[in-house]
């Protein structure tokens, strides 16, 4: 069955404006059904004539452009902010006030973008305008207790029968929604803690003129059941869902993750990172948000607490991709823009981005990385001039020891069953706050009546190993990575509601 998507058939003109307290309403125009795929091949046209316009500050033909993509993609706040600026760039500035609320009712929630935009210069003294900013903090705080409201009606927090609880972190500035066993959910509760303290030693403090975090809205975070979760994804995502581990919006600050693993370490990061780019007023490229908050997916900690990030799955992406030769050079990395960070192989991004950052970390130097970066942003946003002056050395030189250091790097275990250390049953992807225990049948079958679990059974929920939380399989395959085959390891599992442990000898390769 083709994926549909309603098209308004009369275009932007006709809608009303709308107060930016109050959230986007349904069409009220008559429409008409297109495909998803023809959908999809429209809006990348009309995008790039947009980008094209804009550039030729071609203002009139950019709004003629947006009132036809505006119908295709109503509740993206993306062009209608773009409409605003194309209509203030002509003088239109009624209009482009009134293009502005729409584009702040459905998302846009950027202070520093609205204030400083030059396409929005000739707008600043409308009053409408004014208006908006001085209660642009407040709008975005209702928003976000609306999608709170919204969050507790959704998944029937308090109900009986809901598995969903509500919890509010004054310390984190967090409110979370949770699906997740009380045990585990507080144990990830911890790990925010531990990663806001890592995020500080690596950030240092904020510039003095930063405003204070508690004046920042909170940070909805939705820790779904897999099969909301799988229903959220679809619908955001469409045909990407099943590559998706989860995702920070920061205009909607909303954070969602399928499991308590690498992709919650991975979207918290982002929080942090996005709410100390709002203090110090910058936007940092796509190689450095992903890179940086990639590297906390895989991490230990150290003898004083301290971050150690290790080796991962993407890592070993790039690794493969410098013994092959095939590393995207640094310059060209650093200068991608999102689209086209996500546009061919994000994959290879990602890997590439985050072997940098582990780079900096294994020299010690992430923090004196983020320091010069952060002081000489307005200079250079690309990051090699605080790569040359956290590593005192060329940026060519430093790149040159960074291949090689990344063709030496070791694999890291990532498939299970493989490594030189296993459990002696299969087990299960589970879902999300640990793998599950799926006995081999087939063995037993054979009879081999005695697989050595430990008395857990099929179903049961692995949480650590050795006291090493265990979230997802990546996280086993690295735990299990640092053992040997006939080694006896303390599990700790759960049945239902009940938490145990019991003790497991690894085997070999299975």
């Amino acid at each position: 069955m083709l994926a549909v998507v309603t098209l308004l058939l009369a275009g932007a003109t006709g809608l009303a404006r709308q107060d930016p307290d109050v959230g986007p309403r349904p069409p009220a125009h008559p429409t008409r059904t297109i495909t998803q795929e023809e959908a999809d091949r429209e809006k990348e046209r009309l995008e790039k004539a947009i980008v094209a316009a804009f550039n030729a500050r071609q203002h009139a033909k950019a709004e003629a452009l947006l009132r036809e993509l505006i119908p295709l993609d109503h509740e993206n706040f993306v062009p209608w902010y773009n409409l605003a600026c194309a209509l203030s760039m002509q003088g239109k500035l009624d209009d482009a006030a009134g293009m502005l609320k729409q584009a702040i009712a459905r998302g846009f929630a950027d202070a520093r973008q609205l204030t400083t935009d030059e396409h929005l210069a000739p707008l600043r003294d409308h009053p409408e305008y004014r208006a908006i900013v001085s209660r642009f903090d407040e709008v975005v705080r209702a928003r976000v207790q609306r999608l709170i409201d919204d969050a507790r009606t959704t998944f029937r927090v308090g109900e009986p029968g809901s598995p969903y609880t509500l919890v509010r972190d004054d310390a984190l500035n967090l409110v979370y929604v949770s699906a997740f066993d009380p045990k585990i959910f507080q144990q990830a509760r911890d790990e925010a803690a531990r990663l806001q303290r890592w995020w500080n030693a690596v950030a240092g403090d904020r510039p003095a003129s930063a405003s204070p975090a508690r004046s920042e809205p909170p940070v909805l975070v939705i820790l779904p059941t897999r099969a909301d979760f799988i229903a959220w994804a679809r619908k955001r995502f469409g045909d990407r869902a099943d590559r998706v581990g989860g995702e920070y919006s920061h205009g909607e600050r909303r954070l969602v993750s399928m499991d308590l693993g690498s992709s919650w370490r991975h979207e918290f990061w982002h929080v942090l990172h996005w709410r100390d780019m709002d203090a110090r007023g910058q936007r940092h490229p796509f190689w450095v948000m992903e890179g940086l908050c990639s590297i906390v997916e895989d991490c230990d900690i150290g003898p004083r607490g301290e971050m150690i990030v290790l080796p991962n799955w993407r890592t070993n992406i790039a690794r493969r991709l410098a013994r092959a030769g095939n590393l995207m050079p640094w310059e060209v990395l650093m200068a991608l823009d999102q689209k086209r960070f996500m546009s061919s192989t994000p994959s290879a991004m990602y890997a590439q981005s985050r072997a940098i950052f582990m780079f900096l970390a294994s020299r010690g130097k992430l923090a004196e990385w983020y320091a010069a970066y952060v002081e000489r942003f307005a200079e250079d946003s690309t990051g090699r001039v605080a790569m040359e002056r956290a590593l005192g050395a060329p940026i060519k030189q430093i790149e040159k020891d960074y291949r090689a250091w990344l063709r030496d790097l070791p694999e890291a275990p990532s498939e299970l069953g493989k490594g030189p250390a296993n459990l002696p049953f299969d087990v299960g992807p589970g879902a999300g706050d640990g793998p599950t225990v799926d006995v081999d049948l087939i063995a037993a079958f054979a009879g081999n009546t005695s697989v050595p679990t430990g008395g857990m059974r099929t179903g049961d929920v692995i949480t650590s190993v050795n006291d090493q939380q265990v979230r997802d399989l990546n996280d086993l395959a690295r735990v299990l990575g640092g053992f040997a085959a006939g080694q006896s390891v303390r599990i700790a599992y759960r049945r239902g509601q009940k938490h145990a442990t019991t003790s497991i000898t690894l085997v070999g390769p299975r």
